[in-house]
């Protein structure tokens, strides 16, 4: 009788320790799961705000193409000579990259509403209307081109990017 209750109080004893095993590998697998998805949710965040910041930095790269050609032209038309024909085929070129290169940033635009990043979105939209003002008065033919407006607007558009940078680089790192 005595050896009967050794041997259920030593099975009684293992059928809890493999229980407790159980229900804490359990709560383990659990946990570490639901760290899994918390740490692919940051890293899907952490790509699409490089996505984002790919995408704002296209539409500089673009601007300051035109930028460029479009001074180019004011240059040449300020110095009255004609301006090539070849430059103003790259300049529509440019034009159609821009045209893309907005619709990108469209797409951008709408990850940071998904994301909930109001500010960031509110900076991204400044520094997108910026470069439209500047696309919608500065253009060929028309007669009356600054050189220092351009030149003024031209440094806004930088300081808008660089703006947005500055929050997109905080709002990375907290991620």
């Amino acid at each position: 009788m005595q050896e009967l209750i050794v041997i259920l109080d030593t099975s009684i004893k293992v059928s809890l320790g493999a229980l407790i095993a159980a229900i804490s590998g359990y709560w383990l697998s659990g946990m570490r799961s639901k760290h899994n998805r918390a740490q692919q949710r940051l890293d899907h965040q952490r790509d699409l705000l490089e996505g984002i910041a790919q995408q704002a930095e296209q539409v500089h790269h673009v601007f300051m193409k035109y930028f460029e050609l479009i001074n180019e032209y004011m240059n040449a038309t300020k110095n009255r000579y004609d301006w090539p024909q070849s430059r103003r085929s790259e300049l529509y070129l440019v034009l159609d990259e821009l045209v893309h290169s907005f619709n990108e940033l469209t797409a951008a635009e709408s990850k940071l509403l998904l994301l909930n990043e109001k500010a960031l979105y509110k900076s991204l939209r400044k520094f997108r209307s910026k470069v439209i003002f500047f696309r919608r008065h500065f253009y060929i033919d028309k007669k009356d081109l600054s050189e220092s407006e351009a030149q003024e607007l031209k440094r806004e558009v930088s300081k808008l990017r660089e703006q947005f940078f500055d929050a997109l680089s905080h709002r990375y790192a907290e991620v």
